[in-house]
């Protein structure tokens, strides 16, 4: 019953807030009265949420898992992932979380629904920022937009340098955010973790992760509007990640055409070709379409794609773009010089 009252209420929508009384839903102890839709994609929604003791409010997000128990595992991954870096200025941490299981049939694996609860940013995100600007026909203050944009930087990097506190050292060993690569380079593996002192008596561990999905809609403000916060940790990946073979190497493409927005996915996650691991190249790639989009508009490939009415992902795997001030000489000619 409870599953069915959430998805009329994303049937709802927006209009939620039309009607004389709101869904509530129960995290663990906690009830919360929903509010309304702020946004989905694949099989996740977001849901503007009120604490019925407090009032305080949140951002509740809606993980449907409807393949059974590695498609919760998958889920679960993501709120480890909050978890995980929650100690880190500038990467969104979780309040809560739940996992409501369903019944399943006969022959079926019991599928299930993960609801994590976020923080509310009342300013909204990069993306809606950008938006406003368009519309305006205004631009970001350029120390306003330097400030964000090295806040993000400063983010990323933890992510890519990560430092284990002690009681995460021994579960790092265990984690396959990326199951069929994983099984297959376990030979092959590079070592991935190295020790550096934190000032304690026992050594942290370092390990890199990539985000894989940063873009303007991935980064929220502040409600000082100082500050950016990168979230959505669903696609993190540890990396490097390994590509033994043409079965790993498609694994991690339908993996990134999952997580990953086209117009900031870096080349290689579109063309993963076996024996080329993927690092974490491929956020630099992504902050730098992140930058573009403050000061343009749109992603560079994006932009150029609707100039041209050509194909996206050959736009990217061409390296076509230029600034809209560039002649299409000048272009050709940066495109030549970076190949």
């Amino acid at each position: 019953m409870a599953q069915f009252v959430l998805d009329l209420t994303h049937s709802l929508g927006n209009c939620l807030s039309c009607f004389p009384g709101s869904p509530t839903v129960r995290i663990n102890s906690r009830s919360f009265k929903m509010l309304r839709l702020l946004g989905e994609g694949g099989f996740s929604y977001v849901y503007l949420v009120e604490d019925t003791a407090t009032r305080q409010q949140y951002a509740l997000k809606k993980i449907r898992c409807p393949f059974g128990a590695e498609s919760v595992r998958q889920a679960l991954r993501e709120v480890e992932a909050y978890g995980r870096f929650a100690h880190v200025p500038g990467i969104i941490s979780a309040v809560d979380h739940a996992v409501a299981a369903e019944r399943a049939g006969d022959d079926d694996e019991a599928a299930g629904t993960v609801y994590v609860l976020l923080p509310y940013y009342r300013r909204g995100n990069l993306q809606d920022m950008i938006n406003a600007n368009v519309v305006n026909r205004a631009s970001f203050p350029e120390r306003h937009l330097l400030g964000l944009f090295l806040g993000v930087c400063r983010a990323v990097r933890a992510m890519h340098e990560y430092r284990a506190p002690p009681a995460e050292r021994m579960r790092m060993g265990d984690e396959a955010d990326e199951p069929e690569a994983e099984a297959e380079a376990e030979q092959q593996r590079p070592l991935m973790t190295s020790s550096a002192h934190d000032g304690s008596d026992t050594p942290a561990t370092t390990r890199s992760y990539a985000h894989r999905d940063i873009k303007p809609g991935n980064i929220m403000i502040d409600d000082a509007g100082s500050a950016p916060i990168l979230m959505d940790l669903g696609s993190v990946v540890t990396s490097p990640t390994p590509v033994p073979s043409p079965s790993a190497a498609l694994a991690v493409q339908d993996a990134a055409a999952e997580h990953s927005t086209m117009p900031y996915r870096a080349p290689e996650l579109f063309d993963v070709r076996a024996g080329t691991p993927i690092d974490t190249k491929v956020d630099i790639w992504s902050l730098g379409c992140t930058l573009y989009a403050c000061l343009v508009g749109k992603s560079p490939f994006e932009m150029r794609s609707d100039e041209t009415g050509g194909s996206l992902s050959l736009c990217v795997l061409g390296g076509d773009w230029r600034f809209p001030d560039e002649s299409p000489g000048g272009a050709r000619r940066r495109t030549a010089d970076a190949a």
